[in-house]
């Protein structure tokens, strides 16, 4: 179902399909699940700020910020991890547009997050 929805996202030119996806993750029980799994994860997205030259290019590509922009930024160490969030559905945009690498997603042991 994820799969699906991510198909359908990038296939639409507008944001109609992004404000579908919250949707499906309100009233879908599978939705629900992996959202929980973000908590509890094998695999996660990190950011080195050591690296990042804040260009804000993984924020551009993640749609966690476009829905709330005063919450979730990735390279922003003040604001929530959209990767952590139960609507994350790690597509990996963040991590493809980053330019010089300072996003990695990596397996690790079972990381239980806040």
């Amino acid at each position: 179902m994820g799969i699906m929805m991510e198909f359908m996202m990038k296939l639409s030119p507008d944001d109609s399909f992004k404000n579908m996806y919250q949707y499906h993750k309100i009233g879908c029980p599978i939705a629900w699940i992996s959202g929980w799994l973000n908590k509890v994860s094998l695999y996660k997205i990190e950011v080195n700020l050591d690296t990042c030259k804040n260009c804000g290019l993984c924020d551009k590509a993640c749609y966690m910020p476009s829905i709330d922009e005063k919450k979730y930024s990735l390279y922003k160490p003040a604001m929530e991890n959209p990767a952590e969030s139960f609507s994350c559905s790690k597509c990996l945009q963040c991590v493809e547009k980053c330019p010089n690498g300072s996003l990695t997603f990596k397996a690790a042991l079972l990381h239980l997050k806040k």
